[in-house]
């Protein structure tokens, strides 16, 4: 018996502009950071004038691939992804493990680091995405110093934008070598300089005794146990 034919789901308007952003995505990487309309409607198999229609512009289009890549890194390096990791130094080592996986098996990010970085639509989504990050971050740090990683003395939203700033300084240096550096040991290294620009655990014994988490209440008590018994 003939087989019988089974029609494809149709497209929708929604599957062909994420064809089109994929598209522009391969088409930077392929033309390292240059992008031509064409070359991206052919390869989404979709026409020019849909590549406008979705997106603008060329401009469009470049912003909305960069819009794209700034939420999957928030993706693979949030808290979501983290899991639930109590404590705050532990949890952050995680972030940075995690990012740095991310760049380092995105194609697209030793561009948007580097070249693509210097184009205005680009320049404009990652100045929003820093934004977001330092307002995040803010909280962050203000959560580790309410527990005691962090001394209380730094303004959490000067020190992160300082962390995060150097951080992708050191990342887009990684991304740029030939070879990479291994993922493991840029982790290393970016945390090293995350522990010492926060420096963690360095609180003073004012800030100590004004603000004591749990942790270090429980080892003053074991310590206070300790000396009484050798009394």
């Amino acid at each position: 018996m003939p087989r019988t034919k089974t029609a494809s789901p149709p497209r929708t308007a929604g599957d062909t502009a994420q064809r089109i952003l994929d598209a522009a995505a391969a088409e930077l990487v392929v033309g390292n950071g240059s992008l031509e309309m064409l070359a991206v409607a052919r390869r989404a198999d979709a026409s020019v004038g849909l590549a406008y229609h979705h997106f603008g512009s060329k401009g469009g289009l470049l912003a909305a691939v960069a819009e794209d890549f700034y939420a999957r890194l928030d993706e693979a390096a949030g808290n979501a992804a983290i899991g639930d990791i109590a404590d705050w130094a532990t949890r952050e080592h995680e972030r940075v493990r995690l990012a740095v996986s991310f760049h380092y098996r995105e194609p697209l990010a030793p561009l948007m680091l580097g070249r693509l970085s210097a184009e205005p639509e680009v320049a404009a989504i990652e100045k929003a995405h820093f934004e977001r990050q330092v307002r995040r971050g803010a909280r962050n740090i203000a959560q580790g110093q309410e527990r005691g990683a962090i001394p209380s003395r730094h303004d959490p939203s000067l020190l992160v934008a300082m962390v995060l700033g150097g951080v992708r300084a050191g990342v887009m240096t990684a991304l740029a070598r030939k070879p990479r550096p291994d993922a493991a040991v840029l982790t290393r290294e970016i945390w090293s300089f995350v522990e010492s620009a926060t420096h963690l655990e360095a609180r003073t014994e004012e800030e100590r005794h004004a603000t004591p988490p749990a942790t270090l209440r429980a080892r003053d008590r074991s310590k206070a146990a300790a000396t009484g018994n050798r009394g």
